[in-house]
């Protein structure tokens, strides 16, 4: 459809302002609104976007890059196949774009990287599949306590303590095309889980990324505050982001990880994906758990994966074949990721991982059947960012498959990420901060991220 005509239908539905928006390197919605009339403009040439968005901190800071100047600026390309009206906020609407540089596609782009991993599948005719679960919690802003104080897991009363609340949310969602499946309090005061439909290809990476800026956006107007930072409390359960995968034969749909024939219903081709998450398991850790709030996290009990293994449907392994995963529901599920991931970066790292795989036919070990918090003598994963990036930087095949230009620029970041964390909290690093929450956390992920 021409923009001219996208632009009309947008004046009919009562928009006046257009959000073009894009994803930094932490996940945070950045954006400009332009007027309805200038839209033709910009969604066709694109939109001047500053080019350090990408080398900045959570709280939007450029990190320290010594005598040299920030990169020349961006143009911010829309991609109208994401264009919604936004329900909860009357007379917008919202595209996300890609950013560009020199006519090109920018390299270091998140929403780009995720684009060309997912053609590295398509090219061999198969389409990922992926679905996001998250946790979050929901909070009183004026307070920055818990809209309840029980933990109350799948309370029938505290599912539905706001309806207002709750059917607003929903008329977002689906606005933007995302299916709820189920909305429910998870294991902890105020902290819920919505789970919603897999999309395919790159869908699936942009309606997690429009579930996390809906859900705060809408809760907002209620007054509330909806963080996806991964620990807000060291007493509480953290928040997770898990990752479910399969392929599709871009031809018929069939659904390419299940066998009848195979091992848990599943084929040789998820196999292979499945060892490929294993063997890259150590440097994801640095994108599915990205600040250093994600390590407080890692506690035995609480079903955050300590180390490297898998099981049949073992929630606190790091990867889970679940139990209905057969049939048209056979799936791989990654539960390295806290809440805090950025959805592109998660979605581009995990399908990187699974197609060297993949290539190279590797298989995981046999699987864990305990509780591996409470096991010894397993691969251990990071537990610090800093580990973690030391572990990205030693995997040269994943630097390769995502990018030299991306995996710099998230390098930088995540390691000024690090310092700064140590400029502002003496004792990072220490046992002492990993029984605590710092100030400094909540000023640096609790609103944005």
């Amino acid at each position: 459809m021409e923009i001219a005509t996208v632009t009309r239908l947008l004046r009919a539905a009562g928009v006046r302002w257009v959000r073009i928006e894009m994803a930094d390197t932490h996940g945070i919605a950045r954006s400009k609104s332009v007027p309805l009339d200038k839209f033709p403009l910009y969604g066709t040439l694109g939109i001047n976007f500053y080019g350090g968005m990408l080398l900045q901190d959570a709280s939007g800071w450029d990190i320290p890059l010594e005598e040299r100047l920030p990169p020349p600026d961006y143009l911010l390309k829309p991609d109208l196949d994401t264009l919604v009206v936004l329900p909860y906020a009357p007379g917008e609407a919202r595209v996300i774009g890609d950013l560009y540089r020199d006519d090109v596609p920018a390299p270091e782009d998140p929403r780009v990287v995720c684009r060309r991993i997912v053609d590295l599948y398509r090219a061999h005719g198969w389409t990922p599949r992926s679905g996001f679960e998250y946790e979050f919690y929901l909070l009183v802003a004026a307070t920055r306590e818990p809209v309840f104080r029980d933990k109350q897991i799948c309370s029938t009363i505290r599912n539905n303590f706001d309806p207002a609340w709750r059917d607003e949310l929903l008329e977002a969602l689906e606005a933007h095309g995302i299916v709820v499946s189920t909305l429910s309090v998870e294991n902890a005061p105020g902290q819920f889980e919505i789970t919603f439909s897999p999309a395919d290809g790159l869908t699936a990476a942009d309606q997690a990324f429009s579930f996390r800026t809906t859900v705060k956006e809408v809760s907002r107007k209620h007054g509330y505050l909806a963080p996806f930072m991964t620990k807000p409390f060291i007493d509480q359960a953290a928040s997770g982001t898990h990752l479910h995968h399969s392929l599709v034969d871009c031809r018929t749909g069939e659904n390419l990880f299940a066998d009848p024939a195979g091992e848990y219903g599943l084929s040789e081709l998820a196999w292979h994906f499945l060892g490929g998450l294993f063997h890259h398991a150590r440097a994801l850790i640095a994108f599915f758990s990205p600040t250093p709030n994600d390590y407080k996290r890692y506690q035995p009990g609480l079903f955050a994966p300590t180390s490297i293994c898998w099981g049949y449907d073992n929630r606190s392994a790091a990867f889970r074949i679940p139990a209905d995963a057969h049939g048209a529901k056979a799936r791989i599920e990654n539960r390295l990721g806290g809440a805090a991931a950025n959805p592109y970066i998660a979605l581009a790292a995990s399908l990187a991982a699974g197609w060297d795989g993949i290539q190279r036919r590797l298989r995981p070990p046999a699987p864990i059947q305990k509780d591996v918090g409470w096991l010894e003598g397993l691969p251990p994963l990071p537990r610090s960012l800093d580990e973690a990036l030391d572990a990205l930087e030693a995997d040269r095949t994943l630097c390769e498959l995502l990018g030299r230009p991306f995996v710099e620029t998230y390098i930088a970041v995540k390691r000024w990420d690090t310092e700064k964390c140590r400029r502002h909290c003496p004792d990072y690093g220490t046992p002492e901060w990993l029984r605590r929450i710092d100030p400094y956390e909540w000023e640096e992920y609790g609103e944005l991220i």
